[in-house]
């Protein structure tokens, strides 16, 4: 079959903090899956072809090419179309787009995949399009969709794990629970061939700090942890595989072969679960005399980061790592069954600045039970952690997101009325400090805004009273182009924009 595979392009608030433009890891999976079962694949990255194009939208703007321009690319010989929806603020957009590929391909199969689809599967078929949603992994059940449409047509859809689908009648219908995928080494590694690769390794565009030329790899999937305001036991289940050691280097040393990458940001929910794994990683690259710059961005455990693991990770070129304890409140952090214990955090971060490790860390403000007292818990954390020479911090206010397990109590106790394009917008919020939304009963939205900045002072402060050279060196390292932390990163994409945007004045300006 023709098969065409759709990255859709990116909402962005107005004044959003940081572009995180990333590589699609998980489309050129799929994409890399049903080129081994033998179909024809072409990938639309709307984000990687056109990278520098922005168009105005009424909550922001669109990063990449424009729904009639993403319609345009397909080719009009495709048999089938599949669409990532990864994040559900972007749902909107997607929503629209897949609606103009029906109109334009009538009779195409169209299927659609992610995080998104599988928190909101029945959801999104009966309000858009859409054939077949694919929930969690995606790699096997798209070859499956494939292939039975091939044969059976919708018929066949019942049989095939992990699908939400459109029958004859036009009813949606369920099939049974979908099946991990056990040997992570077994899947086909990433089509980066059949996206514009290039435009986002020239451009140094990543998930990390920019260290260089950088592709998203993937050690592990699934988390053994069930947050209660994460989606990731519906995605990916609380099921934690790795994949062997050597496999994993055999794909970063044939990216740097193909494609000079320099920097390996790891996707990973938690890759660092077991402790031994990650020594065993360390370990052979050591072994096999590699050389490359690699990051965890993404959050991960603080269990079984300890010193001699602190180490290792700066010995053989990990340079950033992120924490996620949320909260500094033991009993936030037991009502969101986070299971972390602060005293143990602190210690593992304590390592990792002492190892020499760039650290940043994640907290979420206005958990539904939350209350003044609980805020103040993490403030204090704040200035501990800025205490022992922690970097950086991102401190988001709490949006429930659809598969979550506090999702589903909102929704159950109408705080959550109805899914519409606004819930959906709002979620977009942790990235735009100016638009701040509340799910917390005790502190409203003005409160977490005012309390949100204040932790973020108050952790700098104590930062860089006790370290008065950092704030220097960020501003200098920003103002040439440089980045070691998250904060300059963020300091050095709002310089990038105040330049753009004084280039359009002087475009405007001179006619």
């Amino acid at each position: 079959m023709q098969v065409t595979l759709i990255r859709p392009p990116i909402l962005r608030p107005a004044m959003n903090m940081v572009d995180l433009v990333t590589p699609p890891l998980g489309l050129a999976y799929v994409a890399a899956a049903v080129r081994a079962a033998g179909h024809d694949v072409t990938v639309v990255d709307a984000v990687g072809s056109a990278i520098e194009k922005f168009t105005a939208h009424p909550r922001g703007h669109l990063h990449g090419l424009t729904i009639a321009e993403i319609v345009e690319a397909v080719p009009a010989a495709a048999d089938a179309i599949g669409v990532s929806v990864q994040y559900s603020y972007d749902w909107p957009v997607s929503r629209t787009l897949i609606d103009r590929l029906r109109e334009r391909f009538p009779r195409v199969l169209l299927l659609a995949g992610g995080e998104h689809i599988t928190a909101l599967p029945g959801f999104s078929v009966e309000q858009s399009g859409i054939d077949v949603a694919v929930l969690g992994e995606g790699e096997a059940a798209a070859v499956a969709v494939l292939d039975a449409w091939a044969s059976e047509g919708r018929a066949g859809f019942g049989r095939i794990p992990g699908v939400s689908y459109r029958t004859d009648s036009g009813a949606v219908a369920f099939s049974r629970k979908g099946v991990r995928e056990l040997n992570l080494d077994a899947i086909p590694r990433p089509a980066w061939d059949l996206l514009p690769i290039e435009e986002y390794l020239s451009r140094h565009y990543g998930f990390g700090v920019d260290r260089g030329r950088s592709l998203p790899v993937m050690a592990s999937r699934g988390c053994p942890f069930e947050c209660t305001f994460c989606s990731s036991p519906g995605m990916w289940t609380t099921k934690w595989l790795a994949r062997d050691p050597n496999d994993l280097l055999d794909e970063i040393a044939d990216l740097q072969r193909r494609y000079q990458a320099q920097n390996f940001d790891f996707y990973d929910l938690t890759m660092i679960v077991k402790r031994q794994w990650i020594i065993d990683f360390c370990q052979a690259i050591e072994r096999r005399g590699m050389s490359f710059v690699w990051q965890l961005p993404s959050g991960t455990r603080s269990e079984g980061i300890d010193g001699e693991v602190t180490r290792w990770l700066y010995r053989t070129g990990c340079r950033n790592v992120s924490y996620s304890p949320e909260s500094g409140s033991v009993d936030t952090l037991k009502a969101i069954k986070k299971k972390v214990k602060v005293a143990r955090l602190l210690g593992s971060m304590r390592a990792a600045v002492k190892n020499d490790l760039n650290v940043k860390f994640s907290m979420i403000f206005g958990f539904p039970h939350e209350r003044l007292r609980h805020i103040i818990e993490s403030f204090i954390f704040l200035m501990r952690a800025a205490a022992l020479g922690v970097h950086d911090v991102s401190i988001w206010v709490f949006v429930p997101y659809p598969g979550s397990e506090l999702f589903h109590q909102l929704r159950a106790n109408g705080r959550i009325s109805k899914l519409d394009d606004e819930f959906f917008y709002r979620l977009a919020s942790y990235a735009d400090i100016t638009q701040t939304f509340s799910y917390c009963e005790a502190l409203g939205r003005r409160a977490l805004l005012t309390l949100r900045v204040l932790g973020t002072l108050i952790f700098y402060a104590t930062s860089w009273l006790l370290r008065p050279w950092r704030p220097l060196v960020m501003l200098w390292r920003a103002a040439a182009g440089q980045a070691e932390s998250r904060a300059e990163m963020v300091l050095r994409t709002l310089l990038r924009r105040a330049r753009r945007s004084l280039r359009l004045r002087q475009s405007v300006e001179a006619g």
